[in-house]
């Protein structure tokens, strides 16, 4: 870790001013399709069950939100990010396609409760409104056709509406943060491409899901900017985060199309434009994978983003430049905001494994690569802030069992530390970050664990350290405090000096 102390550390990380929080997932609330308190017909809830045959409890986000969001706020934070699962507000016991249901009241309620529990507690909090999960009643696999996208859509705005209606109730408080979607650029993959739904696989569906999960946004964003000016409510923030990977069309190609607008960009000049957006993006990342691939796996990333950069043109994106350029608005991004974890997964798999995944403990931790996406992600900004959306350190640890060390020795102090003076370098050399989330305070699933504190998943407690015994949430608070500080030689003892309790 490289320290940088020149920087006005108190003004830049002014609570006012920037956020730090942590993440949650509407799949960290439990319940699956045995669990009569549960989503029944959520299809991340489905894929769940089906592997244990028994209902998926989580961390129980659902019942005990409060002493979650009480133990985030003890370590100074101030933003607590978390789903709210449109399965829960318009549920059905059906898991086949039929008309939308009603409307569950008592669980817009329940929702607009945890919400109220996050700004009680000073926290700002930041709202996901399709996390990977959609109801089963729209069907599996909805990101071809425009009808579930549409329904979708829809009921974002009459959440949004709903939870805030219920907020400003009691007392004029309200929710003005959005991410439409977690990792839309991950969405299409996991449908069509990884193996995880068996129907329609295959590169000919990429393209389709990605323009109509794009030019759903769009849509999206009008409704919830347009609600907000109807009901009088100050202007909103909202976008989405992207999960590092290394091929642009993958990655940035996202934030970019849905910039063409504010950078004055014609219609017809899309094709030059994102060429030379993709150009930037290569020079700084393919630097980046000679240091991080063999020779053999840099040949299988080069062969990959080639292939992918025909198939994702972005002129072929029709839906969504039809959504973009019709639209009375020209903004279409609030912020941007990137998850970094493992870019290079795709090019590091073995062809001969048959999982076809990297596992969590292998996702390389390389302040590094931290760093070069934030810039890479940066470019072409204009005015926009930047958010670190999410990133953490894991290791695998089965229920039950003893933490099995990571195989490159890394704890989260050290990770901590590394990407967080990674991204004061960033902010050095002025990229507009104004907030970071950790993924994610409890160890939101099982076996890998992220969390800062560990879960007893038997018999459902929050221990008071992570899987390694380790006071990971007690350090990332000790480092926000000296961040805030502004004091020099305080930052330099609490990024240098081994955290010890007491």
């Amino acid at each position: 870790m490289r320290l940088e102390l020149n920087l006005d550390f108190e003004e830049r990380f002014a609570p006012d001013r920037f956020f730090f929080g942590v993440a949650y997932a509407p799949y960290c609330e439990g319940g699956g399709l045995n669990d009569p308190d549960g989503p029944k017909n959520s299809d991340w809830a489905r894929n769940r069950d089906r592997p244990r045959k028994e209902p998926y409890e989580g961390i129980r986000f659902w019942t005990d939100y409060a002493k979650h969001v009480e133990l985030a706020a003890s370590l100074g934070l101030n933003a607590f990010r978390m789903g709210i699962e449109w399965a829960r507000c318009q549920p059905s016991a059906s898991t086949e396609p039929t008309d939308p249901p009603d409307w569950d009241e008592a669980a817009l309620d329940h929702y607009a409760d945890m919400v109220e529990t996050v700004i009680d507690h000073g926290m700002q909090p930041i709202v996901t409104l399709h996390h990977f999960t959609h109801p089963l009643w729209l069907g599996v696999d909805i990101w071809l056709e425009d009808q579930g996208p549409n329904l979708m859509v829809d009921a974002q705005v009459h959440i949004v509406d709903e939870i805030n209606q219920r907020l400003m109730a009691r007392g004029g408080k309200k929710v003005a943060h959005f991410l439409v979607y977690n990792e839309p650029n991950i969405v299409p993959l996991i449908y069509h491409s990884i193996g995880w739904y068996p129907a329609r696989q295959g590169a000919e569906y990429l393209l389709p899901a990605y323009d109509t999960m794009l030019a759903h946004y769009v849509k999206a964003y009008d409704g919830i900017h347009d609600l907000f000016e109807t009901r009088g409510w100050d202007t909103p923030s909202v976008g989405f985060t992207i999960a590092s990977l290394c091929a642009y069309e993958y990655d940035k190609q996202l934030d970019d199309l849905l910039r063409l607008r504010t950078w004055g960009v014609a219609r017809e000049d899309v094709p030059t434009k994102m060429a030379e957006c993709r150009s930037a993006w290569r020079s700084r990342i393919d630097d980046l994978g000679h240091s991080q691939l063999t020779d053999e796996q840099f040949e299988r990333y080069l062969g990959m983003i080639e292939t992918t950069a025909d198939a994702l043109r972005p002129e072929r994106f029709t839906k969504t430049l039809d959504a973009l350029y019709d639209s009375p608005r020209e903004k279409k991004l609030d912020y941007l905001s990137l998850n970094v974890y493992e870019p290079f997964g795709g090019p590091k798999r073995d062809p001969e494994d048959a999982d076809r995944r990297i596992k969590w403990e292998r996702y390389a931790m390389d302040g590094e690569v931290y760093r070069t996406f934030i810039l890479a992600t940066n470019d072409f900004n204009e005015g926009l802030p930047v958010y670190m959306g999410e990133n953490s350190s894991g290791h695998i640890q089965p229920a039950g069992e003893p933490p099995q060390p990571r195989p490159d020795g890394w704890t989260r102090e050290r990770y901590l530390k590394t990407y967080l003076m990674e991204m004061v370098r960033c902010m050095k050399e002025g990229v507009p970050i104004e907030g970071y989330l950790y993924w994610t305070l409890v160890d939101d699933v099982q076996p890998p664990r992220l969390g800062l504190y560990s879960y007893d998943f038997e018999r459902h407690r929050i221990l008071d350290a992570d899987g390694f015994g380790q006071p990971s949430g007690r350090i990332y608070g000790r480092l926000i405090a000296a961040l805030r500080s502004g004091d020099k030689a305080t930052i330099r003892d609490a990024f240098v000096d081994l955290y010890v309790d007491g």
